[in-house]
């Protein structure tokens, strides 16, 4: 009796929209509407020579990045686990618009760090249908790697034909086809993300971010804050220092930090904050002012949400974001 033939391995490719399922129209770009079938096609012929099968899903409705939510990314998150439970694929590529891919990528990271299946996060700058495009390049980089790399490997950004790390990457071109860059390293010893074991928040933490630059006020920090976000994210000069020197600086940010997290990272692409090292960078820890460490701003922002979201607060927010979790930042 002749043994059985094992079934093909898969890969599932999840479309939620950008530039990649666009044509060109008399109005500029514009999504598609035969995209669905386009990008079954073109994902055959890059699964069909790799001897795997591809599963082709959408978001609904697609979503142009640059609308994206707070909820946008655990949306995602959501309906991939969901996926991945009831189809089982070798691995999963996210396709999703380009100016906010490296924010969806770097959420995406925290929330599916357990999810037991590598994921690919890619796009393109150029429409399908386009001349010289680079979505098929992409799609075929994201696929390729998402059936070779380990279930345990981390989420992460295929683009231009490199494998960025997603808490470390940053979009940094805007036509370019290297529209993707991580400075950092994937830091070395994560100790994984928390159990949730703390209330669930029934709406997605908005967490926003400050930049200082010369000639801002203590009330320009504090309109950022009128919105009500959950948490602020501090760009800082060098390695964590602000003007502190500002009349009402520091009572301000202690007034905002007794209302939700506040984090400092720095302005500088490579390096990170050691809040001990200057005078004003020790103001900000007196302030209450959580260390960033080397995070990307993009990595900030996923983090707290993800923490948020979850429920962690108080001393227990202090700790996990100043922690190496998924290889996010060099950490304590």
């Amino acid at each position: 009796m002749p043994a059985a033939v094992s079934p093909r391995p898969t890969v599932l490719v999840f479309a939620t929209g950008g530039t990649i399922g666009m044509r060109e129209t008399d109005s500029g770009l514009a999504p598609d509407p035969d995209f669905p079938e386009i990008l079954e096609q073109i994902v055959a012929g890059i699964c069909e020579p790799l001897g795997v099968e591809a599963r082709v899903n959408h978001l609904l409705p697609a979503i142009d990045s640059s609308n994206a939510e707070a909820d946008t990314a655990p949306r995602i998150a959501r309906a991939i686990r969901a996926r991945v439970r009831t189809q089982r694929p070798r691995g999963v590529v996210i396709a999703h618009g380009t100016d906010t891919l490296a924010y969806t990528a770097a959420r995406l990271a925290f929330e599916l760090a357990d999810l037991g299946c590598p994921v690919m996060v890619t796009g393109s700058q150029f429409a399908h249908g386009a001349a010289g495009t680079d979505a098929i390049d992409n799609l075929s980089l994201a696929i390729r790697a998402a059936v070779r790399a380990s279930a345990s490997a981390p989420v992460s950004i295929a683009f231009g034909g490199k494998l960025l790390p997603a808490v470390r990457a940053e979009k940094h071109d805007t036509a370019g086809l290297e529209a993707f860059r991580a400075e950092r390293k994937l830091a070395p010893g994560p100790r994984g993300v928390p159990a949730g074991d703390g209330e669930m928040r029934p709406r997605s933490a908005r967490v926003l971010t400050f930049r200082f630059v010369p000639g801002v006020t203590a009330e320009d920090v504090r309109c950022a804050t009128l919105g009500s976000p959950d948490a602020l994210v501090l760009e800082c000069y060098g390695s964590g220092n602000a003007p502190m020197a500002r009349p009402g600086m520091l009572g301000t940010l202690r007034e905002i930090g007794a209302r939700m997290p506040v984090v400092a990272i720095t302005q500088c692409t490579s390096g990170g904050v050691d809040l001990s090292r200057y005078a004003v960078g020790r103001e900000l820890a007196a302030a209450g002012v959580i260390d960033g460490s080397d995070l990307t701003p993009e990595a900030a922002i996923a983090k707290l949400g993800f923490l948020l979201d979850r429920g962690v607060s108080g001393a227990d927010m202090r700790v996990l974001m100043e922690a190496n979790l998924v290889g996010e930042c060099s950490g304590r």
